[in-house]
């Protein structure tokens, strides 16, 4: 055989592998980050502050469409992400509020645990940031 007649059998063993590989990868492409409607009508959005780190990864949660969540910006929730009150008790003299917020549509989103995004409350990667990844929480 000659190297024309091999340069299609290996042109469809090439695609047959990049297949494969594709079927077992597990990245795929990202879904844009959600953003929050109520931003505007919220003023607790625009604190410059940020909460403790709760945990160094997101919390994956379903939410429905049109329902009203409270996330937690203060960091000492027991029900993280949301937010239970934890930061009304006056001896803790915490100073943030938690973020309003809804979502467009029904399903699973990543809400940040670290606190320290910047698409409150959603997760926009922060978390992997090594400061962040050394701290002992």
């Amino acid at each position: 055989m000659n190297l024309f007649n091999r340069l299609p059998r290996l042109s469809r063993l090439s695609a047959h592998h990049r297949q494969n590989i594709s079927r077992f990868c597990t990245k795929t492409e990202e879904p844009a980050i959600p953003v929050n409607p109520l931003r505007e009508t919220y003023s607790a959005s625009d604190q410059p502050g940020n909460g403790l780190i709760y945990d160094k990864k997101p919390f994956k949660l379903h939410l429905e469409a049109g329902k009203n969540y409270s996330w937690c910006l203060c960091g000492h929730s027991k029900s993280q992400p949301l937010c239970d009150g934890t930061h009304r008790n006056i001896f803790f003299k915490i100073k943030l509020r938690p973020i309003r917020f809804t979502v467009t549509e029904t399903k699973e989103y990543w809400l940040c645990n670290c606190k320290q995004t910047s698409n409150r409350p959603f997760c926009d990667g922060t978390h992997k940031r090594p400061d962040i990844q050394e701290l002992k929480r």
